[in-house]
């Protein structure tokens, strides 16, 4: 094989790897949020929250989860809704609180997000 053609396996690879790890890590995020989000919400009902909190809600998790749905079928733009909408959550938050709010595990759940931007950006620049 010459070099070229390792190239293109490396890259293919490289790529099949970074989509189906921002897939997988996409279904559990979507999982988590949906079941104790859901049973939380069902719980307690969003009356509770202030009218900040509950714009903060639409983006996280809210925007976040149908941005990581979109993501399956369209990677870019899934991924720039769940990236935006986190970015977004937390904009409305240091506005609420007047500080800064990250949580790791909050962080942890946004990552797939950007690895599929990374993966649309990669895959239009393999079809150049």
């Amino acid at each position: 094989m010459n070099a070229e053609k390792k190239e293109n396996v490396h890259k293919n690879l490289t790529l099949i790897i970074l989509r189906w790890t921002a897939r997988i890590w996409s279904y559990i995020v979507v999982t988590f949020i949906v079941l104790f989000v859901g049973a939380s919400l069902f719980e307690s009902g969003v009356g509770s929250m202030s009218s900040g909190e509950a714009i903060a809600f639409a983006f996280f998790p809210i925007g976040l989860t149908i941005g990581l749905i979109i993501a399956w079928w369209k990677e870019g733009l899934g991924g720039i809704i769940a990236t935006g909408s986190i970015i977004a959550f937390h904009l409305i938050m240091l506005i609420v609180n007047s500080k800064p709010d990250f949580v790791l595990f909050i962080e942890l759940l946004a990552i797939p997000g950007p690895l599929f931007i990374i993966y649309w950006l990669l895959s239009r620049k393999k079809k150049q």
